[in-house]
């Protein structure tokens, strides 16, 4: 009986001692608006249920915050989060909060400390380096694979020519894998006609159990994440990518320790860049630049190209601008793009950025305070999580407009954009701790969609139901049908 007491008292000292020492949080909560909040549990219960149906609840919390002034508060369980879709707000986390939230722990044991999960000491230390490596003059060297991977990708959608809806991700994505390896790692995979392989598939079921983890409270708990089988299942894919990933690491590494930076003649990949830098990773270190580079690189990208394909598929006239233009610049030949093709693709660059703020790939962004940070009603305290919602965002009525939900890619002419705040449109993220493969990921997604419109004819329906899977996907894919210019 004694020590049940005992147990009893120590633990009403705990709580005391727990809610004493989080003091400052409640007040910040409480002087916040009330979004849905249960006790105990706060907001968790908006975030149970399928990838559809977690989008929805955020969707709708979006729309409470939106109407409590834009800026509000989420408890997950005991940690708050300050969400806000103010661009204000917005422009001072994204500049003063460099740490990521610790939802990007589950990450980690995939992707280690490359640049987009490491603390921020290592990430700044990382982040000049690699700088250097995604110059837009190396980038630019990289053209030539763009054009011949979009080459193999419009021949192997002869396939689908006058043929039943498909979805077209599927081709899109096998592309730009091809893309990414060759860029970043020297490597000719062919993922274009050999798409079942078993990287693909160990890659695959990481970013599905990843995905899954993110939005199942009762997953994150380590301890209980590994009493389930998926935990195993994660560690023997990740296993397999790393292993994939440190063998073409260790033939580099050999290759440049015999040759030297100065026989490396011709355009190099990003690894070898990076064994050239002053600055020495080791082996786990470039595997890890490398995985993040190649998930990071690939996905969304391809994402952004699929729905462009399918948004113009259901926008015809839209569609014939980009078509007219293309061929103004081509003509008949079937070369592949240029540098400066790229650059009078201006219609399709406002297309993609059009895509890109209906369609976020990317639809939250968690960072966490370091310091005090003054925000426009109220002041947050260190270490509390912060929730940047750019798919809301980008949709918000008060930031675009009355017409927020119409497709328009004249939104981008350079006198419009001019007058919007910097941060209402941030599909590559914002400030020090952006997106750094933005350059990249533009002129691949200009090249692949010159080469795939100036072939084929998109004809598409509505995309329909979305759903979160860390990033955004259709429920049922982006379905198209092409036929034949």
């Amino acid at each position: 009986m004694f020590i049940f007491v005992l147990l009893f008292l120590l633990s009403c000292v705990y709580y005391v001692y727990f809610r004493r020492m989080r003091k400052p949080l409640y007040e910040l909560s409480e002087s916040l608006p009330n979004t849905g909040c249960l006790p105990i549990i706060g907001h968790t219960h908006w975030f149970l249920g399928g990838p559809e149906k977690v989008l929805k609840n955020i969707q709708q919390l979006a729309s409470l915050v939106e109407d409590s002034g834009g800026i509000s508060k989420v408890w997950i369980g005991p940690s708050l989060y300050i969400v806000s879709l103010n661009p204000d707000d917005v422009q001072k986390i994204l500049e003063n909060c460099l740490q990521k939230d610790s939802s990007y722990r589950f990450l980690q044991n995939w992707l280690g400390n490359g640049l987009f999960v490491a603390p921020v000491d290592l990430w700044k230390a990382h982040r000049r380096v690699l700088l250097s490596v995604f110059h837009n003059k190396i980038i630019d060297e990289y053209v030539d694979v763009f054009g011949e991977q979009g080459e193999v990708l419009v021949e192997r959608l002869k396939e689908q020519i006058n043929k039943p809806e498909f979805d077209v991700y599927k081709y899109i994505t096998s592309c730009m894998l091809d893309i990414v390896f060759e860029t970043a790692m020297g490597e000719k995979m062919d993922v274009q006609h050999n798409p079942d392989t078993p990287y693909l598939r160990a890659r695959n079921a990481v970013m599905s159990i990843i995905g899954m983890r993110l939005f199942k409270a009762w997953m994150q708990p380590d301890v209980l994440f590994n009493l389930t089988p998926y935990s195993k299942q994660q560690k023997e894919n990740i296993d397999l990518t790393h292993k994939f990933t440190d063998e073409v690491v260790r033939k580099k590494r050999m290759l440049h320790e015999k040759n030297g930076p100065e026989k490396n003649l011709g355009r190099r990949d990003l690894l070898q860049l990076l064994l050239d830098r002053e600055t020495k990773f080791t082996d786990e270190e470039l595997r890890d630049q490398v995985d993040s580079i190649t998930i990071a690189g690939n996905d969304t990208t391809a994402l952004v190209i699929s729905y462009a394909l399918l948004l113009l598929g259901c926008h015809q006239e839209e569609q014939e601008k980009v078509y007219a233009e293309v061929k103004g610049i081509f003509g008949d030949s079937s070369r592949h793009p240029t540098k400066a093709d790229l650059n009078k693709m201006d219609h399709l660059e406002r297309v993609i950025k059009e895509t890109m703020r209906f369609y976020t790939v990317v639809p939250i962004i968690g960072r966490q305070t370091q310091k005090e940070l003054k925000l426009s009603t109220c002041t947050v305290p260190a270490g509390v999580g912060c929730a940047v919602l750019p798919f809301a965002m980008h949709r918000s009525k008060r930031i675009w407009g009355p017409d927020a939900d119409s497709f328009n890619p004249d939104r981008f002419l350079p006198e419009a954009s001019a007058k919007r705040h910097p941060c209402s449109y941030i599909p590559f993220s914002y400030g020090a701790r952006n997106c750094i493969g933005r350059h990249f990921g533009m002129i691949v997604m200009k090249s692949v969609l010159a080469n795939v419109l100036r072939n084929y004819k998109i004809t598409s329906s509505s995309c329909g139901r979305l759903k979160i899977e860390i990033l955004l996907f259709p429920v049922s894919g982006h379905m198209i049908t092409i036929e034949k210019r």
